[in-house]
């Protein structure tokens, strides 16, 4: 059982991207903006604004109160780090990006939401390559003859993660998500940071989703169906040295109203790697040696 403890993404960390950011004009002080306007925000919060009334003059989008702007997301370049795994970043055949903290030592990224053929993360210390690891977001398991190789689905990996980043403080770390020629790519959440060992995730460990899409039925018995986003859910059996009780509950309740990435097996085929919150956990000491714990998370949408 292993944690990412992540890095808070701003301008001085995201070195540059090849995503541009041109959603919309940029606000500025000296426009008069009309009802359901959209503009942008790049030096500072990189968020779209909806203006909310006409002849909207000199008022500030980053410090409204609402009266005059309405806050409607990130912009796309921004999108990969607004913990909305639903809304992804999308742009035409690849995404980049390119950033560096010189105050960590980022050794591991995860990837939600994708849409592409291939993920890769470099890691440069200086000008020099240290790390390049690509992986295929194409999950051929179940093509084992000429028959599963004609009629089974071909799955499309939603999930890549890289745990083994050489680290180097201040490295610079490249993510590129490529998608075939002409397509349009896409990335939910770009996580990176330090890679923390909380245990060993244990058989019997359980995942399922919760769905917030809307099931009604009229008074004629006709089902009203609105589908919306849905978060994966987990229930972690971890299996740790007793000794280290209080250290996990430190680490966790650090966590507490904080997303952070939960990997229950390298393998992103169990499904158990999810960027949430933890609703809650029990560490019950068994014994001197070892003990036994659960820990049960939620995943953004």
């Amino acid at each position: 059982m292993q944690i990412i403890k992540p890095v808070t993404v701003t301008n001085s960390i995201l070195t540059s991207s090849n995503v541009p950011e041109t959603d919309y004009a940029e606000w500025a002080s000296g426009t008069i903006y009309a009802d359901g306007d959209l503009v942008i925000v790049i030096g500072t919060t990189h968020k779209v604004y909806e203006s909310l009334v006409n002849s909207n003059l000199g008022n500030d989008p980053t410090t409204d109160d609402g009266t005059n702007w309405l806050e409607l997301g990130a912009t796309n370049r921004w999108k990969a780090f607004d913990q909305r795994i639903s809304d992804p970043v999308t742009n035409l055949n690849s995404i980049q990006y390119v950033l560096s903290d010189p105050d960590s030592n980022i050794t591991s990224v995860a990837l939600f939401g994708l849409k592409g053929i291939t993920a890769n993360v470099t890691v440069a210390d200086g000008a020099t390559e240290v790390y390049n690891q690509d992986i295929s977001l194409t999950d051929n398991r179940n093509i084992v003859d000429w028959f599963t190789y004609f009629f089974e689905e071909q799955v499309q990996k939603e999930q890549a993660q890289w745990l083994d980043l050489p680290p180097y403080l201040g490295s610079t770390v490249t993510v590129t998500v490529t998608a075939n020629t002409g397509e349009t790519a896409e990335l939910g959440q770009l996580v990176l940071g330090f890679l923390s060992n909380l245990g060993t995730t244990t058989y019997g460990t359980s995942i399922s989703i919760e769905d917030f899409s809307r099931k009604e039925t009229d008074d004629f018995g006709n089902f009203i169906v609105v589908e919306r986003a849905f978060a994966q859910l987990a229930d972690f059996d971890v299996q740790f040295e007793t000794q280290n009780a209080r250290k996990i509950q430190r680490t966790l309740a650090g966590f507490r109203a904080t997303p952070i990435v939960y990997i229950g097996s390298e393998d992103t085929s169990y499904g158990t790697t999810i960027y949430g919150f933890y609703r809650r956990f029990d560490l019950t000491l068994e014994g001197p040696s070892l003990s036994f714990g659960a820990i049960e998370v939620e995943g953004l949408t």
